[in-house]
């Protein structure tokens, strides 16, 4: 989820159900709470249909919770914050790969594939406009954009991958 959708590791740790919205529809979206988001500004974030199948697959693991990453001892708290860092290290990309570089990584692969889009890849990570000017008149959300977007990554991403239904029901250790 953390890959597919850019956003910050706290940002997805705090995840609540309550946040995702037409999830059964053609136009999911993930409405992160001011409060959570780093430049306390709310974010929409566009749910690409492999999103969608990842959140109906842990709503089967942890669906009766407030949270949709509890920690395993905590239900009612967040996953630590090392959680995805560990998960990481323990699939063998420790020294590689950090929960933040997902950020990186759809940054420079989707400026490198969409070079007229930068500004609304920008948009996609909740990035503040660099010119203060623009940011305070400007308040376009280009979400039909952004939706394209957010799938073509998806796309791209999971190409050739088990649907998340089927790795949830695989062997854990």
């Amino acid at each position: 989820m953390l890959a597919l959708t850019a956003v910050r590791p706290g940002e997805l740790r705090g995840a609540k159900w309550e946040e995702f919205l037409g999830i059964d529809g053609d136009a999911a979206v993930w409405e992160i709470p001011a409060e959570r988001m780093k430049m306390k500004v709310a974010h929409a974030v566009p749910l690409a249909r492999q999103a969608v199948e990842v959140v109906a697959a842990i709503r089967l693991l942890t669906g009766r919770h407030p949270l949709v990453f509890p920690s395993a001892r905590h239900p009612h708290r967040p996953m630590s914050e090392n959680a995805l860092g560990y998960l990481l290290n323990r699939a063998g990309y420790h020294g590689h790969h950090v929960p933040h570089g997902f950020r990186a990584a759809f940054s420079t692969i989707m400026n490198e594939t969409f070079r007229a889009d930068r500004q609304i890849i920008d948009l996609m990570l909740a990035h503040a406009p660099k010119n203060e000017v623009e940011g305070a008149y400007n308040r376009a959300l280009h979400a039909a954009r952004r939706r394209e977007l957010a799938q073509a990554w998806a796309d791209m991403l999971l190409d050739g991958f088990m649907p998340p239904s089927e790795l949830v029901q695989l062997q854990r250790r």
